[in-house]
């Protein structure tokens, strides 16, 4: 009797090590106990033995907990445009009222482009000397004000021919620095996102169940991150030359990942 004891435990030991060597971010409990799950619980380690050889977890759970993913694509409809307005000129009262006056004028076009004032933000403001530094000698020769917008363009198609408005409003004083996608009604992905990551969760929660001998029961517990990505368009600088008018820009918006990420607690049956 002794030793068929000493080899039921020695396998009870070697089934739980058997267990962790698969890895992953996956805690199982096997505990036949009916305390609450804790789901702050810690994996097994090699080291939860007691003296006689006989696996514990104080922190245990008869439960499993899993990660899933869910991803899908949707397509964006707000672009996000950053530009800029510079003048120089000999004096700061000359070049700071040069300034004004372009962005008015550029942020007229938008408005006339049917851009909310909502949707036009100031960025950034900035003023100061320029250098001539010829000669070993440093000398001002003028003066540079600038102004940088954030402007939130909620109509894609038309975002092209908005975007070369105002550059030929503002002429060579203007500079495009960035332009970037968003996906702002983003509520249908959203909820397709989160079914696909908690089937996902599920799927790998019963098959692990079924690996050890257990049948899944109820969720727990739910926890949710995103992983959104914002795709970033490549777009000049189209500043009009001697006030001429500046073409439509084609814009291809491409495509945006609604990504959602959930960690799911379930018990044992």
């Amino acid at each position: 009797m002794e030793l068929n004891l000493s080899i039921t435990r020695r396998t009870a030991v070697i089934g739980v090590a058997t267990l962790l060597a698969a890895g992953g971010a996956v805690a199982i409990g096997l505990s036949g106990g009916t305390s609450a799950p804790n789901a702050n619980a810690a994996p097994f380690s090699s080291s939860a033995l007691a003296g006689d050889g006989t696996a514990v977890a104080p922190d245990a759970f008869p439960g499993i907990t899993v990660q899933g993913t869910g991803k899908v694509t949707g397509t964006p409809d707000t672009l996000i445009l950053s530009l800029a307005v510079s003048k120089t000129a000999g004096d700061v009262s000359t070049a700071m009222n040069d300034l004004s006056a372009t962005v008015g004028a550029v942020q007229n076009s938008l408005t006339g482009n049917h851009v909310a004032a909502a949707d036009q933000k100031t960025s950034g403001l900035n003023v100061g000397p320029q250098y001539d530094n010829s000669g070993g000698k440093q000398t001002v020769t003028g003066y540079q004000a600038s102004e940088n917008m954030t402007v939130t363009l909620r109509d894609t198609k038309s975002a092209g021919a908005v975007i070369a408005a105002a550059s030929t409003a503002g002429g060579n004083a203007t500079q495009i620095s960035g332009l970037s996608t968003d996906l702002q009604n983003d509520a249908g992905p959203l909820n397709q996102a989160r079914d696909a990551a908690f089937n996902d969760a599920k799927a790998k929660a019963a098959q692990y169940a079924k690996s050890a001998g257990r049948t899944l029961g109820q969720v727990v517990r739910v926890e949710e991150s995103d992983g959104n990505t914002q795709t970033p368009v490549n777009y000049g600088s189209p500043a009009a030359a001697g006030g001429s008018a500046v073409n439509p820009v084609p814009i291809q918006v491409g495509s945006t990942d609604v990504t959602v990420q959930v960690t799911v607690v379930f018990s044992f049956a």
